[in-house]
């Protein structure tokens, strides 16, 4: 009897000083986007890999739409403070506290997706640098396809924008406004089918994936492919709780985020084909842009580009210098 309750109570000793490293971990993870989006269905790809590499030590939880309670602009500092261990962070919804991070959403900066990737590829160590003073850093990355305008009536030219009602997600959405003579109105995607129906709005700029996600052919009839940006999200944890896995388990993440991240760019065009298809099923007009109109958009973007560089600073300003050099701006 003596040997078992030796036995039992060395145990409890040996359970209560495992290194906390090794301990089970968990992550609520927030996503601003519904489970059925595309991004959302990446993330839950992510955690089953996660879980079934780590054994189930690593245990990510998803929370999509926003169910955490958290906005945009919120995220870096909710990462920050501990508040979440891990959230879906879109790089032009931050740029309050963080301007460089917002390059990837600047207007009309990238036509493809290789000047996308590149764009990514030359920020990615100043992301690092700034992620890191924000407590946090990025397991992977995914990209939107282009966003262009969805409206009442059929948009050819600059002109035609003007007096618009829109909703914008992010500065670079005012920002086109301010230049266009569009009411822009920045609000979370959740507010924009009611402001939609009290004609608070009669417009709006996102993606063609979000417009199937929110089914805009119920309030709007045209959409139009500006290309305005093709923004990047990123997958960010909590550095505390990065710190606790063991580095091999960290090692095993790290591998699965870098497959996940390819994976997610490759995707985002093949999901604005089936998206565009989905709007033109459902009775929405996609309208071409012409070179005319497609010229008068490039000459706003560089304006914009040039004022956002002033204010974000030498690195952006760096960064954008070389980007041009390679891509021959």
């Amino acid at each position: 009897m003596k040997r078992t309750l030796c036995f039992i109570m060395a145990l409890l000793v040996a359970l209560v000083f495992v290194p906390e490293g090794f301990a089970k971990a968990k992550w609520d993870l927030h996503l601003n986007y519904p489970a059925g989006n595309f991004h959302s269905k990446g993330a839950q790809t992510f955690a089953d890999r996660v879980a079934e590499a780590t054994n189930g030590q690593v245990k990510i939880v998803l929370h999509p739409g926003s169910a955490l309670g958290f906005k945009g602009p919120e995220l870096l500092r909710a990462l920050a403070e501990g508040q979440l261990k891990a959230a879906e962070v879109p790089t032009g919804m931050v740029e309050g506290d963080a301007p460089t991070l917002a390059l990837t959403a600047q207007p009309f900066i990238s036509t493809n997706a290789f000047e996308q990737r590149l764009l990514y590829q030359l920020a990615k160590p100043t992301y690092a640098k700034i992620l890191k003073k924000f407590n946090q850093f990025t397991l992977y990355t995914s990209v939107w396809p282009f966003s262009g305008i969805y409206t009442q009536r059929p948009i050819r030219s600059e002109a035609d924008l003007k007096g618009l009602k829109m909703r914008v997600y992010d500065g670079t959405g005012l920002a086109f406004g301010g230049a266009t003579g569009i009411a822009a109105r920045k609000m979370p995607f959740s507010e924009v089918y009611p402001a939609m129906k009290a004609g608070l709005l009669d417009s709006m700029y996102t993606s063609s994936v979000s417009g199937v996600d929110a089914k805009a052919w119920e309030v709007l009839k045209y959409f139009t492919p500006i290309n305005i940006v093709g923004p990047v999200n990123m997958v960010n944890v909590n550095l505390d709780a990065w710190n606790k896995l063991p580095k091999d388990t960290q090692a095993t993440l790290l591998e699965i985020a870098a497959q996940m991240e390819d994976e997610m760019w490759n995707l985002a065009g093949d999901m604005d084909r089936k998206s565009r298809a989905t709007l033109t099923e459902n009775g929405m007009t996609i309208n071409k842009v012409s070179k005319e109109f497609r010229a008068e958009l490039n000459a706003i973007g560089d304006k914009l580009r040039g004022q956002w560089a002033k204010k974000a600073g030498s690195d952006a300003q760096m960064i954008l210098k070389e980007y041009y050099r390679i891509t021959g701006r």
